[in-house]
């Protein structure tokens, strides 16, 4: 193997290997930050050794061992020794002979509660929205600082001064490394959905920049959320997250045509749609709903999308059952954007006039002013309704406010489109519903 490809094989093993190393290592020191610090200590023993050695054949064990030695000497400097005895009660002698074997059965039990613990503690609602999906990303996605401000377009030194708060916040908090329970573990559960969905959409639609999509946070958050889904398998809506994020990670090839423009939904070729990831994503709905009770907010608009997924072309698609699933969603989680998309639905279902009546009750709304999809579908019913110059104007509030380029100049051309009667019609890309 030449160096390039063994640093090409430690960015791989990397990826795979940082969340089990840090979260067995978290359980046993108590600390997200140090837990870190000794699982980098081994990625940078890795980048000494493997070049010369070459890559193990079992490289996350060996990994494993070498944050283990670390932490061990440690103990024997007697830093984490002292944090150990007053946890643990032991007396200092006691607890010196046995750090090493204490150290080894924390790291051997079971991975999956310590996986399971390091997302509900990355993702703790002490943190801020955006600390948590930096310290998520960074601790169980296993990215680096760098390719989590590229993918969100910030400043690397901004996202490790997001990363560095979030973990000195948990530890001046002294957020336990647990699984809560009870009525808090719903609401941390919650948390952690937030946190997923949030990637997984920011890298579907993409609220800045050059591109429509970025691909790899979906990846990144498609792969949390299966393993949530694995590590808590009796919650339903994790299933129906991972559904509703399979299904719409299909249509990722039919969404960017030859420039990289954007394809709106009606207008993709279902084709190109991923019937695998169709498959997969119906599977997770029929999980979710298997397990029984109401259906949780991520499993309706996992229904949702599987409405669009069963239409085999889009004059086939149910927009009454849209339309009637978007009134259940606005039900059991008030928003304005879900009142948009349901207006949305109720103009494909009933007709643009109905649509607009819907679209028109919210133009009020505060948290919409600066929302960029709320002129881009009224100017779209107003185009369907032959009214070109209200939509026109539309259209271009709708260009003026988005900060996507590729979505910036979809919505000029279509403004540009209304110059009459023969003006065409498409349907506005809203973002919940994720075209």
């Amino acid at each position: 193997m030449t160096a390039t490809e063994v640093h090409r094989a430690i960015d791989a093993v990397w990826k795979i290997e940082s969340p089990r190393l840090i979260a067995g290592l978290t359980r046993f020191v108590r600390d997200v930050g140090l837990a870190e610090d000794l699982a980098q200590d081994a990625l940078v023993a890795a980048l000494e050794q493997w070049p010369e050695s070459g890559v193990p054949n079992n490289p996350g064990a060996w990994l494993m061992a070498a944050a283990k030695h670390r932490a061990i000497d440690l103990f024997r400097r007697r830093k984490l020794l002292e944090r150990k005895h007053e946890e643990l009660g032991y007396e200092l002698e006691t607890a010196r002979d046995d750090a090493t074997a204490d150290l080894d059965r924390a790291l051997d039990d079971d991975i999956g509660d310590d996986l399971l613990r390091l997302l509900f503690t990355a993702c703790h609602p002490a943190l801020p929205t955006e600390g948590r999906v930096a310290l998520t990303l960074r601790l169980v996605g296993g990215l680096t600082t760098g390719e989590i401000a590229r993918a969100f377009l910030v400043p690397e030194p901004t996202i490790a001064q997001r990363i560095v708060r979030a973990k000195r916040t948990l530890a001046d908090k002294r957020v336990l490394f647990e699984v809560p329970r009870g009525e808090e573990r719903q609401a941390r559960l919650s948390s952690v959905l937030e946190v997923i969905y949030l990637v997984f959409n920011e890298g579907y639609s993409a609220t800045a920049g050059d591109d429509w999509m970025r691909p790899a946070l979906c990846q990144d958050a498609l792969r949390l959320g299966r393993i949530l889904a694995e590590l808590v398998p009796q919650e339903p809506d994790v299933h129906g997250l991972v559904a509703l994020m399979e299904i719409q990670s299909s249509r990722a090839g039919a969404r960017i045509g030859p420039a990289g423009e954007p394809v709106l939904l009606l207008d993709q070729d279902r084709a190109r749609w991923d019937q695998l990831l169709i498959r997969r994503g119906l599977a997770a709905l029929t999980r979710a709903e298997a397990l029984g009770g109401a259906l949780g907010p991520y499993t309706l608009q996992a229904a949702i999308a599987a409405c669009h997924a069963r239409a085999r072309a889009a004059d086939e698609t149910d927009w009454g059952r849209i339309a009637a699933l978007y009134a259940l969603l606005a039900r059991l989680a008030p928003s304005p954007i879900v009142e948009l998309n349901r207006a949305v639905a109720i103009g494909m279902a009933v007709g643009p006039e109905a649509g607009l009546a819907h679209v028109d009750t919210l133009t009020s709304e505060p948290s919409l002013k600066r929302y960029h999809l709320l002129p881009s579908v009224r100017g779209d019913l107003l185009e369907k309704l032959g009214r070109f110059d209200e939509a026109r104007a539309e259209f271009e509030r709708a260009a003026s406010l988005t900060r996507n380029a590729r979505e910036r100049a979809l919505l000029a051309q279509r403004a540009a489109r209304q110059a009459g009667p023969a003006a065409s019609s498409g349907t506005a890309a809203v973002k919940t519903s994720n075209p």
